[in-house]
């Protein structure tokens, strides 16, 4: 446990050091801050916190640096300040929201999530050759098709009066889950074929695609040194891969996350994650904010709680 000193003292050492990117020292500390504590002192508590692990020596320089254990015991202090350990986002346009989380952070911003139980509002079959093509209309505006083979092929009259069966039946459909049993009844083709398009409707409205929004690629060139090629490379596979989303997804609480270096993926030892819940109608997902360990926690974190 750190006394309240310390952790005040932890507090500045990071965000000085976030602040100018250069190891903090004593000197700098007296001559930055207007603290009533003497400079004897700051040597002695800056000395604690390095053996508790917080912060640690640079071979360059005399000052010290936040160690990843610092930085997570300031964000939990940092969290605690701001009262951001639990923001839920509300937000319909969610690639804007990426967008401007990206330009008021100068992070990487990434949207993901699911339309869950997104209601019908149209459904039409066409047939060709061998085959069918379902085309299914979301209230929200999103459109699913599907080839479904069927050797048997189906008369004009047939299609007309199945298209017609399905749209009467929207509102049913819509109330349905997986793992209801749809009976249907009056059915203008077999039945076989019906329970095929109706199964594969409901599986899709219970789980679909991924969505995914990123903004500010631009921003990790800037935010990560530029002499790491290894680091940038590997950043940027990881926010356009699907560990991303699998990640992100995973976190199915109401919290504010933060995740650091292996945390996130061993191939990321110098990147930071930051995330939280994203909810509007039908939609569920995250909001993450990507940089490096050194990146400006409260900026994040107040960006958060003003949206």
């Amino acid at each position: 446990m750190l006394t309240n000193r310390q952790q005040s003292l932890l507090n500045t050492i990071v965000e000085d050091f976030v602040e100018s990117g250069m190891p903090v020292g004593s000197k700098a500390l007296m001559a930055n801050h207007q603290l009533t504590i003497s400079p004897a002192t700051i040597r002695a508590e800056m000395k604690r916190l390095e053996a508790q692990g917080f912060i640690e020596k640079t071979h360059t320089s005399s000052g010290r640096r936040p160690s990843v254990e610092g930085y997570k015991h300031y964000i939990r202090s940092l969290q605690q300040e701001l009262h951001s350990d639990a923001v839920i986002i509300h937000a319909n346009n969610h690639r804007q929201l990426a967008e401007h989380m990206a330009e008021e952070t100068q992070y990487v911003s990434v949207i993901t999530g699911y339309h869950r139980n997104a209601g019908l509002s149209d459904i039409h079959l066409t047939a060709f050759h061998n085959h069918l093509l379902l085309i299914v209309v979301y209230q929200n505006g999103d459109i699913d098709h599907q080839q479904i083979i069927w050797q048997k092929q189906l008369t004009q009259e047939q299609l007309t009066l199945l298209n017609r069966y399905l749209y009467e039946r929207l509102d049913e459909l819509n109330n349905l889950q997986l793992e209801d049993d749809f009976q249907p009844v009056d059915v203008p083709v077999e039945q076989q074929l019906l329970k095929t398009i109706i199964s594969w409707i409901i599986r899709r409205m219970t789980t679909r695609d991924p969505v995914k929004y990123i903004a500010g690629r631009k921003f990790i060139f800037d935010s990560l040194p530029s002499n790491d090629i290894d680091a940038i490379k590997h950043t940027l596979t990881f926010i356009d891969s699907s560990a991303l989303i699998k990640k992100l997804n995973s976190m199915n609480d109401n919290l504010v996350n933060v995740k650091i270096g292996q945390e996130i993926d061993d191939t990321l030892q110098n990147v930071s994650l930051i995330t939280a819940p994203v909810v509007s109608e039908g939609f569920l997902g995250r909001l993450a904010v990507i940089g490096p360990v050194q990146m400006s926690y409260r900026r994040v974190f107040e960006e958060l709680k003003a949206l």
